[in-house]
């Protein structure tokens, strides 16, 4: 999948053209990232935490594809631990009388688990899983190492499936998933997943 083809389909999702343009920026700017981090000669795989992939891959890219600064939350604890990243449809913020202890919970539309650069995808479903449970109003939890994304979303009867709904290496986007492409959708597909209205327009 081409840069335009995920620009133009993305567009068609509600992107504004001006945020597709920055988008092509910032996917140019992650991607030389992700690639020095992947044929890293001063160091290896292991030494890229999810710290970093957090920081410098996923989160530039939620940016770039319209998410605030204000309806992000990072490391926000839960019942079940600490989300490391929590995506709010609204702005994160305290409600109740005089900004009481309760938080706008029912706004939280995304989770995503990151991992390090190193780290298999496999395991960290059932922890991002555990997070997205405890929050009816997430549709869609997503886990990644930095370059990889696997999202799943949530069915009719409220359950998320064991497999990936969609699956993107952002270095090299996919239509399909390459590993399962008759029943996972692939690049296209999470990058919708992650825009602020996931996928709702």
């Amino acid at each position: 999948v081409s840069d335009r083809e995920l620009l133009e389909y993305l567009v068609q999702e509600g992107l504004s053209p001006q945020t597709a343009d920055a988008l092509a920026g910032a996917l140019g700017r992650i991607r030389l990232l992700a690639d020095y981090y992947y044929r890293g000669k001063d160091f290896h795989w292991e030494d890229i935490l999810e710290h970093e992939t957090r920081t410098f891959l996923i989160i530039p890219l939620l940016l770039a594809l319209g998410w605030s600064e204000q309806q992000l939350k990072i490391e926000w604890g839960c019942r079940n631990g600490r989300i490391d990243i929590a995506c709010f449809s609204k702005r994160f913020r305290r409600i109740g009388k005089d900004g009481g202890d309760g938080y706008n919970v029912n706004d939280v539309s995304l989770i995503i688990e990151s991992k390090g650069f190193a780290t298999g995808l496999d395991y960290a479903p059932a922890q991002a899983l555990a997070y997205a449970e405890e929050f009816p109003s997430c549709q869609t939890f997503v886990v990644s190492n930095g370059y990889c994304y696997k999202a799943y979303r949530r069915d009719a009867e409220g359950r998320f499936s064991q497999q990936p709904c969609a699956y993107l290496n952002l270095v090299r986007p996919t239509s399909r998933y390459p590993l399962d492409p008759v029943n996972v959708a692939g690049g296209l597909d999470v990058l919708k997943l992650l825009l602020p209205n996931g996928g709702y327009s």
